[in-house]
């Protein structure tokens, strides 16, 4: 299976954003360039192995989580709607989805689901 190197480069754009990390701050702590994390998200460049483990590490997410369309088996889930979603809340408001979420599961698993 190949990598989509866009769809990475989206992944790790929309982690470092979480995270408040601008680009050249992920690359400072990388030992990158600029440019090269700018290249990465947009698909152009491909990262090392090592550049790729630094960012996953200082972005708090596991590779799976940055790879996960390119694993035939991955247990994260890094690419489902619910994780979108949760991507596109403010802190509280994941909080609040979080907290339902869980009251939810916890309805299912009383009914038997």
């Amino acid at each position: 299976m190949a990598i989509d190197y866009t769809a990475l480069g989206q992944r790790i754009a929309d982690f470092r954003s979480k995270e408040n990390l601008s680009q050249e701050e992920l690359a400072f702590r990388c030992g990158v360039g600029n440019k090269h994390i700018s290249n990465i998200e947009l698909g152009k460049s491909k990262p090392s192995l090592e550049s790729l483990v630094q960012i996953a590490n200082f972005l708090n997410v596991s590779a799976d989580d940055l790879l996960v369309d390119s694993l035939a088996h991955s247990a994260s889930t890094s690419d489902s709607e619910i994780h979108r979603l949760l991507l596109d809340c403010n802190t509280l408001e994941q909080e609040i989805l979080t907290r339902m979420v869980k009251e939810l599961k916890a309805i299912l698993y009383g009914l038997g689901v």
